[in-house]
């Protein structure tokens, strides 16, 4: 089954930059609807006005009481919604801020589950519309340091799930995207958040396991056009999570 979309709206958080930005941009040249949103109005208005009169924004922050209701509700008839807000921390789990743990979870898993349920609540009137999560490779499996990205992509990746069962009754599809690390401003933030000098994950990482913004913004795309439980930018990094599920040691 190939969904059209033309004409359909979507509704992007985190789309300031990075792969939110790189998605606008890709579900306008795939004749889609966006409404954007993310804290920085500024840079919000520039890609606003740079893909034209399909493309509206809605400056604010997720984790905000009442903000993703008014999102939806400044949105309109979405038949899609892509969160994507996120950050991460780069810390050992011993030394874990708990501030800045709550402060992750508040934003990557909580401000997600509720916009995705609040959508799903329009979707099930309408009986359509595609609900998709950005998860991460890290939800299948944890590396030093990242502990607390990891378990919050974890949570993202089981609720989800549940989220699956339930709506397929009523026609709405819940999907996954697992990005391989990806070239955009998370890991300078991630460091001066965390307060060290680099990205321990960038750092460490081969050339191979580092991608462009683009990358991710073609297959959620294409997993619009054609829904999929889960999506993946990288094969290999798919079979390895499946022998770590298997093998822990």
């Amino acid at each position: 089954m190939k969904i059209s979309l033309e004409g359909k709206s979507i509704l992007i958080t985190g789309a300031s930059s990075g792969i939110g930005e790189a998605t606008a941009r890709a579900c306008i040249d795939a004749g889609m609807q966006c409404s954007i949103t993310a804290r920085r109005e500024k840079r919000l208005k520039t890609l606003s006005n740079e893909l034209g009169d399909a493309c509206s924004y809605i400056a604010g922050d997720v984790t905000e009481g009442g903000f993703n209701q008014h999102l939806l509700d400044e949105a309109g008839d979405v038949y899609a919604v892509f969160a994507n807000a996120g950050h991460g921390l780069n810390q050992k789990m011993i030394n874990c801020d708990m501030k800045q743990l709550h402060e992750l979870f508040e934003l990557n898993v909580f401000s997600a589950i509720e916009l995705a349920s609040l959508a799903a609540k329009q979707m099930v009137e309408k009986k359509s519309g595609h609900i998709i999560l950005n998860a991460s490779c890290l939800s299948k499996f944890a590396i030093q340091h990242q502990g607390a990205y990891c378990a919050s992509k974890s949570a993202l990746e089981a609720v989800a799930k549940s989220m699956r069962m339930e709506l397929k009754k009523n026609k709405i599809f819940v999907s996954t995207v697992h990005p391989i690390g990806t070239k955009t401003e998370f890991f300078t933030e991630s460091s001066a958040r965390s307060g060290t000098a680099f990205s321990t994950f960038e750092k460490n990482s081969p050339s191979w396991l580092m991608q462009p913004p683009e990358k991710v913004a073609k297959v959620v795309v294409k997993c619009l056009r054609k829904p999929k439980p889960e999506v993946w930018t990288c094969l290999p990094i798919r079979l390895i999570s499946i022998v770590l599920s298997a093998f822990q040691r």
